[in-house]
């Protein structure tokens, strides 16, 4: 079954609530939780409030990008894009007990070359038209399905995923669905995510 992957956001999860919003996203059962921001300084007190308070409900905070502040924190793990580092290098650096995830866009190859150097999960996208990362080029849903096949290790999709799509992803079988709006609007936390659930569990 595929697996809520809940993100955060500058905007959407502002310092001063993200707390209490990551709290609610555990509370609704989701088990892996990564914290994206683009701030040019981190509030590390708060993100490793944040480790935390996910290991108190047996869910695992990724850490976006930063590589070297995963490691302070002993986070969890990192998620990485094209210009955040050499896999096999953050593989080495962070230790083997590490998650480990990259973003892949809509390149097999790339997939394939992080899963051979030590990635945890490959992740492509943007999936739909994305509000939170308006730039992202999009994913045809037939590499996805060419990764599933293809890739021995976890697939995680993104980008402009809704409700009301969510149909067509559970179609391409992702053992993760990275979210970040649709955990937040238009409704509660919670209730979103028990919504987006609920669609979760009717498919399967």
């Amino acid at each position: 079954m595929s697996e809520i992957y809940a993100l955060t956001d500058d905007v959407l999860t502002p310092n001063s609530s993200v707390f209490s919003q990551v709290r609610e996203i555990l509370d609704s059962g989701v088990k892996l939780v990564q914290y994206r921001s683009k701030l040019p300084r981190q509030d590390e007190t708060l993100i490793a409030s944040l480790i935390s308070l996910c290991e108190d409900y047996g869910a695992k905070l990724i850490i976006n990008d930063n590589v070297a502040l995963a490691k302070k924190l002993r986070a969890h793990g990192v998620h990485i894009g094209k210009d955040d580092g050499e896999i096999k290098n953050v593989r080495e650096f962070l230790g083997s007990g590490s998650i480990i995830g990259v973003t892949c866009y809509s390149d097999i190859k790339r997939a394939k070359i992080a899963q051979s150097c030590g990635a945890s999960y490959a992740a492509f996208g943007a999936m739909f038209a994305s509000s939170t990362k308006k730039e992202a080029p999009l994913c045809p849903h037939e590499i996805v399905q060419m990764a599933k096949r293809e890739l021995e290790i976890p697939v995680a999709i993104i980008g402009g995923i809704s409700g009301e799509n969510l149909a067509q992803i559970l179609a391409l079988n992702p053992d993760y669905i990275a979210l970040v709006s649709a955990i937040y609007r238009p409704n509660s936390i919670s209730q979103n995510i028990k919504n987006l659930q609920g669609i979760i569990n009717g498919y399967n």
